[in-house]
């Protein structure tokens, strides 16, 4: 390779459009712009007129997709060695329940599509978390430390839990918070007009839950519509291409239930789950704004789901990132 081709490939990069296409990971990014917007107030969630909801004082980006089961099954993979097999079978907390790990072997379930999303728990979802902070690194420490410490991963008597469960300064991925959801999903900057900010009831950019219970080509809106493995729901993300927030995010209903950073708030998981779509016009739907699910937090249980919140990058991270690229190139010649 010619010693000029790093420097060409830097200025490509740095060159690109911020939602070029999905990254190594496979993750394709929105950024949420429009720093230090107002929360919500009393007219946009009825049901909760004190809400205050979606205010955020910095831009950020949020995954247009929630991880996936072959995302997932990377991690697992990744993980398996510092995972102890006591009665020989990996919890779903760990694996998801589209991933089967045993002494029989590691491997996606027959009948699981590895684009759907995947299911884990808060403490695995930190984990992974942590995983893709430290650049993927397979030792463990790489997976317990590095945006949530998993020393405090520990509960009181009365079942109430000590975790870090909000991210350290300086972190690269996060599990996002509730604001941090709820502008993702709900804001527009041009809601009343142009450039007059508000949010909408449902995170489709209306006041009209999506129509769930349907395939695609039939008229459906949202991934939901069925029990848990039975029929054709949940579909693999980003089957509904059509139905977006305002920022372009993709499944925000049905699909899975998405983990959030608890906090101080009894939040800890936004959005609806394949088996609300015969609800999604209720006041008490937890697809509208006002909604989630809450109260006493199962952080090491499963059936709850991941969308990814990052940093945004700047050209200034990449070159450094590049720099060490072309460093590691010249020392292997």
């Amino acid at each position: 390779m010619p010693r000029t081709a790093p420097l060409v490939l830097t200025l490509g990069i740095l060159a690109s459009p911020v939602l070029a296409g999905p990254d190594a990971d496979g993750y394709t990014w929105a950024t949420i712009d429009h720093a230090g917007n107002r929360s919500t107030n009393a007219s946009e969630t009825p049901m909760r007129p004190d809400a205050n909801l979606g205010a955020v004082g910095y831009e950020y980006r949020m995954a247009t997709t929630e991880v996936t089961v072959g995302q997932w099954f990377e991690f697992v993979q990744a993980y398996a060695p510092h995972y102890p097999l006591n009665g020989g079978i990996a919890d779903p907390a760990f694996t998801s329940h589209s991933i089967s790990y045993s002494f029989a072997g590691l491997f996606i379930r027959p009948n699981r599509s590895p684009n759907r999303a995947a299911d884990m728990s808060w403490e695995y979802a930190a984990r992974y978390v942590n995983w893709l902070h430290n650049g993927k690194v397979n030792e463990q420490w790489a997976f317990e430390t590095g945006v949530y410490d998993t020393a405090t991963f520990t509960f009181n008597p009365d079942g109430t839990p000590n975790h870090q469960t909000t991210r350290a300064p300086g972190a690269r991925y996060w599990i996002p918070s509730i604001d941090e959801w709820v502008k993702a999903a709900h804001y527009d900057p041009n809601r009343y007009g142009p450039g007059q900010e508000g949010y909408w009831l449902f995170p489709n950019g209306s006041n009209e839950p999506s129509i769930g219970g349907l395939l695609p080509g039939d008229g459906g809106q949202s991934n939901a519509g069925g029990d848990w493995g039975q029929g054709p729901f949940p579909l693999d993300v980003g089957s509904f291409p059509d139905v977006q927030s305002p920022f372009g995010l993709l499944d925000l209903t049905g699909g899975v239930a998405e983990w959030l950073e608890p906090g101080s708030s009894l939040h800890g998981v936004a959005g609806g789950t394949p088996f609300t779509y015969e609800d999604s016009g209720s006041p008490f739907s937890p697809d509208r704004i006002e909604f989630f699910f809450s109260g006493s937090l199962h952080l090491n249980g499963s059936l709850i789901g991941l969308r990814l919140a990052s940093v945004v990058p700047t050209p200034g991270t990449m070159i450094v990132a590049l720099s060490a690229m072309i460093f590691t190139t010249r020392r292997s010649r």
